[in-house]
């Protein structure tokens, strides 16, 4: 087919198939009607309120982007339906992006032996673009991808600006280096206005430009240029804050309260309003109160301690976050159709009689999508297909954040888009193989067998491995499970962090709760956990320690502090809480002493209040 001929092609195949794309998101947004909840009905409120009053609320510490396109709309007269079409729009935008990323990388770089026999002279003269068609294809009706777009969330634009970037740099970096980095840093500073995490993501194109075959000094600059656009984008949101806080900085302030819910130990990484609670006690401010930064800035530094406190804990932690990070398919459609007061009427009878086959539905698309993922990498890497294989580090930059960060299933809507384009490798691969057995052609099977066999084994090594992974996330947040209570000390509230001490059991002894913790007794009917006194030194001195523990269980049992031994416990009998005191002298440095509980085996008891004071002082009370 003659160039001009196929681009001609090409060019209608990929606006048929966004037209495609788009038409099915409209559909369902048109079919489905839901109420946006949660943070989606925040947006609204946030976007509302910049409407009345031209300027963000007080309590907004997000990226600004979405709520001013949702503004845009109902400035326009647009209502709740007008803000969804925002979802279908980007996911059309997606659609086309994506279709630019895989005719680039993988049929742009495909050579004339890698194709499936006959397809020179059959399919390919009606369609030039067979990877980016099917890609496309497969996303346009991809069902978490289609459902949503109904959800008045920063995700499914931020996802598609992501994509949109890539295909600007892809398609214009062969011929014009300079303009690619530029659209790039451009679009990628879009994407940024929405969600903040996608300026890191911007040096990642250093990586492409050396899978482009650039010299590294070349790739280096244009990575730079591409950079110089994203900050120069988000450049009225940096002096903004600048003028608010003093400080130049392009990201929003919620970075660091998301990192102290995915820290937070009682409660495995997850909200609660306990937590919200502990933070005005320990700051004197909510999470939403002004200066902005500073806020922000303070729950950094409590998450990094706490992560510091019990790494291995931490490192279960993480595991978990990625476990919800990659939560079965039907999770994606949870804020869509499944999440209570999202639908009524109607359509939340009719969705919650069919939820056991949509969700198998989604989930058997979610993994079949993953194994071809799995295989596309792997037969990418053995076609040394190294500018596909930049898309990677994308991904797995997006994986890092989340799992050290926090995470939802949601949050992986760019990671699953940008597997699509290794899912049409490995579709080509394993036609390109079935093509040569059903010819017998030998040597074809061979070399598709050097693909697709370490291909097979990645497949099996997730299917096996990641498993494992979790198991032994779980081993570690169950053996090092620790827990954070507070105290007031010299009229400040301080934390005290507790951890289960060695030898270690197979269950922490340690459980924290909202308003306390649990200490239970292990198969040997001892518990112990080392207790320091958070957010710093204390100075030298002697220092009262005080704890009032209640009963769990109607077994006798002792409580002991420092290093006294059983001899020197404290009974605590059945019936009211019991004070338990002892005198610590302190050297200075972190204050810090062993709490131990003996009793029978599985014995427990409740602590919610203690006194910490200076031995000369009047205590303090700790909850």
């Amino acid at each position: 087919m003659p160039v001009g001929r196929r681009a001609r092609a090409t060019l209608l195949w990929g606006a048929a198939l966004v037209a495609l794309a788009t038409a099915a998101r409209l559909g369902w947004v048109l079919a489905v009607p839901t109420v946006p909840v949660s943070d989606f009905a925040m947006y609204r409120e946030s976007a509302n309120y910049l409407s009345e009053f031209g300027r963000l609320d007080p309590g907004f510490i997000y990226m600004p982007g979405f709520v001013a396109l949702l503004a845009m709309v109902k400035d326009a007269g647009g209502d709740l339906l007008a803000q969804k079409l925002i979802g279908v729009f980007f996911g059309g935008l997606g659609a086309a992006g994506l279709f630019v990323v895989v005719w680039k990388l993988v049929d742009g770089d495909e050579a004339p032996d890698d194709r499936v026999d006959g397809d020179r002279d059959g399919w390919r003269r009606i369609c030039p673009c067979p990877y980016a068609a099917g890609a496309t294809l497969i996303y346009a009706f991809w069902p978490a991808g289609v459902a949503m777009a109904s959800v008045v969330g920063t995700d499914v634009p931020a996802a598609a600006l992501l994509v949109t970037a890539l295909a600007l740099l892809v398609s214009l970096g062969p011929r014009r280096p300079l303009v690619a980095a530029l659209a790039f840093g451009v679009a990628m500073g879009l994407a940024a206005w929405v969600r903040a995490v996608a300026l890191p993501l911007s040096v990642l194109a250093f990586g492409i430009w050396l899978a482009r075959r650039e010299r590294p000094h070349r790739a280096a600059l244009y990575t730079a240029v591409g950079l110089a656009a994203t900050l120069l984008v988000l450049l009225p949101w940096g002096i903004r804050h600048l003028r608010q806080s003093g400080a130049l900085y392009f990201t929003d302030d919620h970075g660091g309260i998301t990192a102290l819910i995915g820290a937070n130990p009682n409660s495995e990484g997850t909200y609660t309003r306990a937590l919200n609670r502990t933070f005005k006690d320990l700051t004197g401010r909510s999470v939403l109160d002004e200066p902005h930064r500073e806020t922000d800035r303070a729950a950094y530094a409590l998450a990094r301690e706490w992560m510091r406190f019990e790494p291995r804990y931490a490192l279960g932690l993480a595991v978990l976050k990625a476990e919800r990070l990659f939560d079965p398919e039907e999770r994606l459609l949870y804020w869509p159709i499944f999440r209570p007061g999202v639908l009524v009427g109607p359509q939340a009878s009719w969705f919650a009689a069919r939820r056991a086959g949509i969700a198998g539905f989604a989930d058997g698309f979610g993994i079949a999508m993953m194994g071809l993922a799995l295989t596309g990498i792997a037969a990418a890497a053995a076609r040394r297909r190294w500018a596909l294989l930049a898309l990677v580090p994308f991904q797995l930059a997006l994986v890092a954040t989340y799992t050290v960060f926090f995470a939802e299933p949601r949050y992986r809507l760019p990671i699953e888009m940008l597997a699509f384009p290794f899912v049409a490798l490995a579709l080509g691969e394993l036609a390109r193989a079935a093509s040569a057995i059903a010819g017998r052609a030998r040597a074809e099977v061979a070399r598709s067998a050097r693909v697709l066999v370490p291909a097979l084994g990645l497949v099996i090594l997730w299917r096996l491995g990641w498993p494992a992974v979790l198991d032994a996330g779980q081993t570690l947040r169950t053996r090092h499970r620790w827990a954070a209570t507070e105290v007031t000390l010299d009229g400040h509230t301080r934390l005290l962090l507790w951890r289960p001490a060695p030898p270690f059991s197979a269950r922490s002894p340690v459980e924290g709760a909202p308003n306390g913790l649990h200490l239970q007794t292990g198969d040997d009917g001892v518990a112990r956990a080392e207790v320091r006194l958070g957010e710093g030194a204390l100075a030298a001195g002697t220092y009262r320690v005080r704890l009032q523990v209640a009963p769990e269980t109607n077994r006798p049992m002792r409580v002991s502090l420092g290093s006294a031994g059983s001899e020197s416990a404290a009974d605590i009998p059945l019936g009211p809480p019991v004070a338990v005191e002892r005198q610590i002298v302190h050297t200075g440095g972190p204050l810090a002493f062993e709490a131990t509980l003996w009793g029978a085996p599985q014995a427990s008891v409740w602590i919610d209040e203690a006194r910490i004071s200076n031995a000369l002082d009047s205590g303090a009370i700790v909850r």
